[in-house]
């Protein structure tokens, strides 16, 4: 599954499906208090209706805080650090571990016990040396039936990679 994002802020973007219908939207207001909602669309027929899916309630000092699924957790329990990894680890619907491995240039998921990925964004290509794109996250059929977490977990991890590298705020992903 090809989700295109229709910007390269994910914190600020329509995330819609192959055929053009937007199935997520990700809204971060610049204000002191910086929350992210993540908006999910159900389509019936020819008209869509939103539903809050989740909200990240962003805290340098007492813990990034997430609410889905009717829970609150801290972010750091529900996405949790490994020693010596270099990635966040999750346990999905399914009861599975999960690995959001966190690159320099990308983040992917992958079963945690598994090298095979199971989604990877791609940013922006402006098309010099490839064929032009809009930033996507590309997400294997296996973990479809999971893209809520799938979702909420990448807004998380991308935004701990973009810190990582000094430019949270940074969009320019051409």
């Amino acid at each position: 599954m090809h989700l295109v994002f229709s910007a390269s802020d994910y914190t600020n973007s329509d995330i819609s499906d192959e055929r053009g219908h937007v199935l997520y939207s990700v809204s971060t207001p610049r204000a002191s208090k910086r929350t992210t909602t993540i908006t999910k669309y159900r389509w019936s027929g020819p008209s869509s209706v939103p539903e809050t899916m989740a909200t990240i309630e962003w805290h340098e000092l007492k813990g990034t805080l997430i609410r889905f699924n009717g829970d609150e957790i801290k972010a750091d329990v529900m996405l949790g650090k490994r020693r010596w990894s270099n990635g966040r680890y999750f346990v999905g619907p399914d009861k599975r571990c999960y690995k959001w491995k966190i690159e320099s240039t990308y983040c992917w998921l992958k079963l945690a016990e598994s090298g095979v990925p199971l989604a990877r964004y791609h940013k922006k290509n402006l098309g010099i040396r490839k064929q032009p794109h809009p930033p996507y996250l590309n997400v294997s059929l296996e973990v479809v039936r999971m893209l809520d977490h799938v979702i909420l977990t990448y807004v998380y991890v991308e935004s701990l990679r973009r810190e990582r590298l000094g430019h949270i705020s940074d969009t320019t992903d051409a």
